[in-house]
């Protein structure tokens, strides 16, 4: 976590604030798989869990408020809740469209074959479907959803069950804002 001067404050020191996608119910249940895994290879899925941590400049009475950070979070998982996840930039997977619309996919040395229906899938700019890029995905959405003006560090953790999971976090150069932090 990155040290912040509060000059406003007359103060050192780092705020930050946290949900905890368990406790917060910030879920969603998706299937994907890892092409060519001996385990991971198979469609499977997972009830994930998306927390999330905001370091930055108290303005005012927050460093974001807790109800605006829930609904964006909670707007990413509802994107990705009971969909199939497919890594479109994925070298060892062929995805295509076919005539009527549905998703077809073929996997790796293996050469597994999928169709899905379209509104069944949702294809994101990652390389794997691993928790890992997953984990940096949704921290480019939350990202993408914040002010980022008072805040040095976003860190989002995905986990895939209790006990295992990924994490990212993104580091925001105090100079950019406005709020008297050097």
């Amino acid at each position: 976590m990155k040290h912040l001067r509060n000059v406003a404050a007359g103060t050192d020191r780092s705020m930050w604030i946290e949900l905890d996608g368990w406790q917060a119910k910030l879920r969603f249940s998706a299937c994907h798989f890892i092409p060519d895994h001996p385990k991971c290879g198979r469609l499977h899925g997972h009830t994930y869990a998306m927390s999330a941590t905001i370091v930055g400049a108290q303005i005012h009475d927050f460093v974001v408020d807790f109800e605006d950070l829930k609904k964006d979070v909670a707007e990413i998982c509802e994107a990705l809740d009971h969909k199939i996840l497919l890594a479109s930039q994925d070298a060892d997977v062929r995805i295509q469209t076919t005539r009527a619309g549905d998703i077809s996919v073929t996997v790796g040395k293996c050469g597994k074959r999928y169709c899905f229906p379209r509104e069944d899938v949702v294809m994101l700019p990652i390389n794997s479907a691993s928790a890992e890029d997953l984990c940096c995905f949704l921290l480019d959405e939350l990202c993408n959803k914040l002010d980022l003006s008072t805040i040095t560090e976003v860190s989002v953790r995905l986990d895939e069950g209790l006990g295992q999971g990924a994490g990212s976090v993104r580091y925001f150069p105090s100079e950019r804002s406005d709020s008297g932090l050097s």
